[in-house]
């Protein structure tokens, strides 16, 4: 299922998601496993935001919710007035204590994979077994509420 965000909103940023990951894969330190764009359901529709799920076994936070990093518009990401970006990183570890957790940034991203509204800009061979743990959640919860 293919949320409205996903086909109709998310054109609108893909370039600059996928320079921006395109960059970020560049790492050697940090290899980027999967890049997920999604939309929030309870957050400010106007925003965009993108996890990066990271190599390293080590907790990116230790607030015990995911890492979110704030930005406003940049030559290289142009975006709207009212619009901001969000970057939540994690690594898979970490991504698999959230979800067993239940933090509020994990919950947040498998509601979206729910509604249908992410979509996987990036994902090597790691990155790919995670987006099937964060889709299997969603239909987890799915069968649960339904």
């Amino acid at each position: 299922m293919v949320g409205s965000w996903a086909a109709e909103r998310f054109p609108k940023y893909e370039e600059a998601l996928r320079r921006l990951t395109d960059q970020h894969r560049a790492l050697v330190d940090e290899p980027l496993h999967l890049a997920v764009a999604y939309l929030p359901a309870l957050r400010d529709q106007q925003h965009i935001f993108l996890l990066e799920v990271v190599g390293g076994g080590e907790s990116i936070n230790t607030e015990r919710d995911l890492f979110e990093a704030t930005y406003e518009a940049t030559p290289e990401f142009p975006m709207g007035p009212k619009e901001q970006f969000h970057l939540i990183l994690t690594n898979p570890t970490e991504l698999e204590t959230a979800l067993r957790d239940g933090w509020r940034l994990a919950v947040e991203l498998v509601n979206a994979i729910r509604a249908g509204n992410y979509k996987a800009i990036h994902k090597d061979k790691t990155g790919k077994r995670v987006l099937a743990i964060l889709e299997s959640e969603a239909r987890r919860q799915e069968a649960v509420r339904g």
